[in-house]
């Protein structure tokens, strides 16, 4: 029989029962949320709820999709909503400088969703905003898997791990109540092994990552130069002249493994493969070009370590090359 209602202690001793997890200790606090979207509603809005005689908020966009769909609310409610791409974040002291005493928080990602990009004004940015008591949302998508950062009292640095499970870390003056993510179900089993599984297969691999870049180079372009801030834990490459899908496809026929589990090895943003033209475009600058989308594919750390792996790979672009010409 149902007795409907909800404990009202869950989300806090899941809470503390993480914090013990991942050995986070005092002054930082440690809040669950099922995916970065619920995470990130949770934390802008209960904020701006809570202290709702500030009206001015910053955002450092063209990062990423995470906090795309609040503005409108801010817009709304008639906030001063201070945007900057992160294209043009060459002084970060004169861009804090100049915000309003009144700003309540600043929302801003430290690496990219897909390619692993870092962005490397974003420890400073938090350091400044801390020193103008103004709220740092730090949206880590990856970044968090491989280096810790400080926590600053004004800090919440926001933790995707999976499509169901986020965490956010909280600085000892971010006091905001939650909305209602402490009304639902918690199951504190199911929702730590979700974060472990988290970290399974997660390695940085330079070496391996650059000598595969360097090897497709004859069929495929790298998406960054040398020099770029990012993730060596993704390789990331553009097949200018076929679908990335396709190839992905002849690749785990060649590896015997279902496309379901290669595409855990594998990610591409080829719009026949995620059915859709709208999801990638509108947050990500400098925007990509249709083509690029159609041809970036992406090799985790798992596959990288394959013996022979950039050969298996140019044969089947080269297959898929092929059939493109007799299909013409």
């Amino acid at each position: 029989m149902l007795i409907d209602v909800v404990p009202p202690e869950s989300w806090d001793q899941l809470n503390d029962q993480m914090k013990s997890s991942l050995g986070v200790v005092n002054p930082v606090r440690i809040r669950c949320y099922r995916g970065i979207a619920q995470a990130v509603f949770e934390i802008a809005q209960g904020t701006a709820q809570f202290m709702s005689h500030k009206k001015s908020i910053g955002v450092i966009q063209g990062q990423t999709f995470a906090f795309e769909g609040l503005l409108a609310y801010y817009y709304k409610e008639v906030y001063e909503v201070v945007t900057l791409s992160h294209l043009k974040m060459e002084n970060v002291k004169e861009w804090v400088d100049a915000l309003k005493r009144e700003t309540l928080f600043v929302l801003y990602s430290e690496d990219h969703p897909v390619t692993g990009e870092l962005y490397p004004f974003v420890d400073e940015l938090d350091k400044l905003l801390n020193d103008k008591r103004i709220f740092s949302f730090r949206i880590s998508h990856a970044r968090h898997f491989y280096e810790r950062v400080d926590i600053r009292p004004y800090t919440v640095r926001i933790c995707s791990h999976s499509d169901q499970a986020a965490i956010a870390l909280t600085g000892e003056r971010f006091r905001s109540p939650p909305l209602i993510v402490h009304s639902a179900t918690w199951r504190r089993g199911e929702f730590q092994e979700e974060i472990q599984k988290s970290f399974v297969g997660r390695q940085m691999v330079p070496e391996l990552v650059t000598t595969l870049e360097q090897e497709l180079a004859s069929v495929a372009k790298p998406y960054f130069v040398p020099s770029a801030p990012r993730l060596m834990d993704r390789a990331v490459c553009v097949f200018e002249d076929v679908s990335a899908e396709a190839v992905a496809l002849k690749i785990f026929a060649k590896l015997s493994i279902s496309p379901q589990e290669g595409w855990q090895k594998m990610a591409t943003t080829n719009m026949c493969h995620w059915s859709t033209v709208k999801m990638f475009r509108h947050w990500w600058q400098p925007t990509p070009s249709l083509e690029q989308l159609r041809g970036l594919l992406l090799f985790g750390s798992e596959v990288l370590a394959r013996k022979d792996f950039a050969k298996l790979v140019i044969s089947s672009y080269e297959e898929v090359k092929a059939q493109q010409s007799w299909d013409v």
